[in-house]
C-alpha cells in the first residue's frame, strides 16, 4: 500500500511538473489551435503583469493542444457542444468562428477609408489603375444560421461601404453575389474553415472582382468555369485544430496550366512582413498582352491564384495587413498596370491594419507634378552611398549633405521611381530605394532628383552606379 501511495503522489507530481516543464518558449510562435500570435516573454513585464503572465501560461503550457483536442472531443460526442478557442456551434450544425460582441468604431472605418483613398490616388497619380475589393465574412453570408438569439448587425461594415462611396474610391463589394448565390451553391462550407470561403464561393467573389476589373481595362479576362476539372475534396478535421468532422466539398483545378509559370526569383529576396509573409509570382505566357497586376490581398486568396492567373499576363500577390503600407516599394520592384487591394470585413481593426499607421503614412507626390520648379542643386549627394545587390532586389542607401529635401525620386532608364526620404535622428538625411537588380544590369548611371522642403526648387544628380 505505501509503494502504490508513493506512485500516486509520483504519478501527481508529473502530471503537474511535465505541462511546466515541456512549456513552449520559443519567440515568435503561433499557435497551432487558435492561429494566433503568442505573447512573448518581453511583453510579460509591459503592462498588467498579472494578466500577462496568465496569458503567457495558459497560451504556453506543455500539452495545452493535445488536452484542448481532448476536451472538445468529448464534449462533442457526450453533448454535441463546441468547446473550442477559434470555433463555435450555429445553428444547424453549422460551424464559425467565436463569435464576440459586435462593437462598432466609425472613427476606424474612416480612418481606414481614408487611408485606401490614398493608395487609390498614389495609384492613379502614376497612371495605375485601382481596385479595392471587399468580403463577406461567413457569418455575413450565413447569418441565419449564427446560434439563437445572437443578431448579427454588421455596423462597421456597412459604416465602411457608406464611406468608400463618399470618398469616390473604387471598389467592388462580393457579399451580394455571394449572399444571392448561397441559394444554389454552398459557398462556404458547412463545417470546414469557418473563416474562408470555399472554392466555389472564391470563384463567385472573384469572378465579380474580374468582371469590375473589366470594366477598368477590357483587355482583362472574365473568369471562364470551362477551363477548369471539377472535384471533391474530402476534410476530416476543422483547420487549425483536431476537431473530428466528415464533410465534401466541391474543388476545381486548371484543365492546363502550362502556360502558367511559377517565378521564384524574388522569394525570401523581398521586404516583406515576418507575420504576414504570403507572396506568389506568376507570368502567364499565352496572354501576354494582358495587363500586369499586383494584387495586396488576405488569406481568402490563399491558393486562390488559379482563378486570376489567366487573365492577366503577370500576376504579382503580397499578402496585404502590414505591407500595403509599402505599396510604393512594391510598385518600383514590380511596375504593374494594376493595383487590387482586398480585405475581409472581420480583419478592418488595428490587429491586421494599423490605424496608426494608416494615419500617419504619406507617399511622394508625382515628380511630373514639380516640371516647373527652379533646378537650384539646393542639395546634394554624398558619395560614401551604399549598395547592396541581392541578384534579384538592389537596395540602395545614399546620404544627403543637408536636411532640406521633402521628396526624391531616381530615374532608372525610362522610369521614374518613388525614394523614401529619411532624417535620422541625428538630423541627419539619406534616401532609400530598391529597384530590380535586372533594370540595372546594364544600366551604368541613373539620375537621382530631390524636391525642396518649400516645394519650390528641385536638385538633378547623376549617381554612378
Amino acid at each position: 500500500m505505501k509503494r502504490i501511495y508513493i506512485l500516486r503522489i509520483i504519478a501527481f507530481i508529473l502530471i503537474l511538473v511535465i505541462p511546466v516543464i515541456t512549456m513552449n518558449l520559443k519567440n515568435n510562435q503561433i499557435s497551432e489551435i487558435d492561429n494566433k500570435k503568442l505573447i512573448e516573454i518581453s511583453d510579460v513585464l509591459s503592462g498588467d503583469f498579472t494578466t500577462n503572465a496568465e496569458e503567457f501560461i495558459n497560451n504556453r503550457i506543455g500539452f495545452r493542444t493535445t488536452m484542448i483536442n481532448a476536451y472538445t472531443k468529448a464534449m462533442d460526442s457526450l453533448f454535441n457542444y463546441m468547446i473550442h478557442p477559434s470555433y463555435q456551434y450555429g445553428q444547424d450544425g453549422y460551424v464559425f468562428s467565436k463569435l464576440s460582441r459586435e462593437g462598432f468604431d466609425s472613427e476606424y472605418q474612416d480612418t481606414f477609408s481614408n487611408f485606401i483613398l490614398k493608395i487609390q490616388d498614389y495609384c492613379n497619380s502614376r497612371d495605375i489603375n485601382f481596385l479595392y475589393a471587399v468580403e463577406p465574412s461567413k457569418t455575413t453570408v450565413y447569418s441565419e444560421y449564427l446560434p439563437i438569439g445572437v443578431n448579427y448587425q454588421n455596423f462597421n461594415l456597412n459604416y465602411l461601404l457608406d464611406s468608400l462611396t463618399k470618398n469616390n474610391i473604387n471598389y467592388v463589394y462580393t457579399g451580394d453575389n455571394l449572399i444571392n448565390a448561397k441559394n444554389n451553391y454552398q459557398v462556404f462550407d458547412k463545417k470546414y474553415d469557418a473563416n474562408h470561403w470555399n472554392e466555389t464561393g472564391a470563384i463567385i467573389g472573384i469572378s465579380t472582382i474580374l468582371n469590375k476589373l473589366n470594366e477598368i481595362d477590357s483587355s482583362i479576362d472574365k473568369f471562364d468555369i470551362n477551363n477548369y476539372d471539377i472535384g471533391v475534396s474530402t476534410h476530416t478535421t476543422l483547420p487549425v485544430s483536431y476537431f473530428p468532422i466528415n464533410e465534401e466539398t466541391i474543388t476545381y483545378e486548371l484543365k492546363d496550366s502550362s502556360n502558367i509559370k511559377n517565378i521564384d526569383t524574388f522569394i525570401d529576396k523581398i521586404k516583406i512582413s515576418e507575420h504576414y509573409s504570403n507572396f506568389a509570382h506568376y507570368i502567364n505566357t499565352d496572354n501576354i498582352e494582358a495587363p500586369k497586376i499586383l494584387v495586396f490581398a488576405g488569406s481568402y486568396f490563399n491558393n486562390k491564384h488559379k482563378f486570376l492567373t489567366d487573365s492577366f499576363s503577370e500576376f504579382i500577390l503580397v499578402h496585404n495587413y502590414q505591407n500595403i503600407l509599402d505599396i510604393d516599394y512594391y510598385i518600383n520592384l514590380f511596375n504593374p498596370d494594376i493595383v487590387l487591394f482586398e480585405s475581409t470585413e472581420y480583419t478592418h481593426n488595428s490587429t491586421y491594419f494599423d490605424a496608426t499607421s494608416m494615419k500617419e503614412i504619406s507617399y511622394n507626390k508625382p515628380l511630373s507634378s514639380y516640371s516647373n520648379l527652379i533646378n537650384s542643386q539646393f542639395t546634394n549627394i554624398d558619395n560614401t552611398y551604399k549598395i547592396n545587390d541581392n541578384y534579384a532586389v538592389t537596395d540602395l542607401s545614399i546620404p544627403l549633405i543637408n536636411n532640406e529635401t521633402l521628396y526624391s525620386y531616381v530615374k532608372v532608364g525610362d522610369r521614374i521611381l518613388d525614394c523614401k526620404t529619411i532624417t535620422d535622428d541625428n538630423n541627419h538625411q539619406h534616401i532609400e530605394i530598391s529597384i530590380p537588380s535586372s533594370e540595372l544590369s546594364h544600366i551604368n548611371e541613373i539620375t537621382f532628383y530631390a524636391i525642396s522642403n518649400n516645394e519650390m526648387e528641385y536638385s538633378e544628380i547623376k549617381i554612378n552606379l
